[in-house]
């Protein structure tokens, strides 16, 4: 991965933090932070999270399925895979069973 697409993801994945930080629960199920870390994020002004997207040399974004889950995913109607991962990613985050 080049190093201006890590910016503009990481980027991206502030901004959008600091956007859902308003939202509630949706911020720690969409980005899989915890609370303290948003609100952390949240305060964060433009040069702030600019310089912390150059500097951080890693991508903040994960994938947060388990391979069963991400096989399942793959396998399931177009229609259906919106529901699967959302349902998939609130059990995990509320520390329940991870769905196969």
């Amino acid at each position: 991965m080049e190093k201006r697409d890590l910016l503009k993801i990481n980027r991206q994945f502030l901004l959008l933090t600091r956007q859902l930080a308003r939202d509630g629960k949706a911020a720690e199920i969409m980005t899989g932070l915890p609370r303290s870390v948003i609100e952390r994020i949240a305060n964060l002004d433009m040069d702030q999270i600019e310089e912390l997207a150059e500097t951080i040399g890693i991508s903040l974004y994960t994938l947060r399925l388990s391979d069963p889950a991400f096989n399942r995913l793959l396998q399931m109607p177009r229609d259906a895979k919106s529901t699967y991962a959302e349902a998939t990613l609130v059990g995990n985050a509320r520390g329940g069973v991870t769905f196969p």
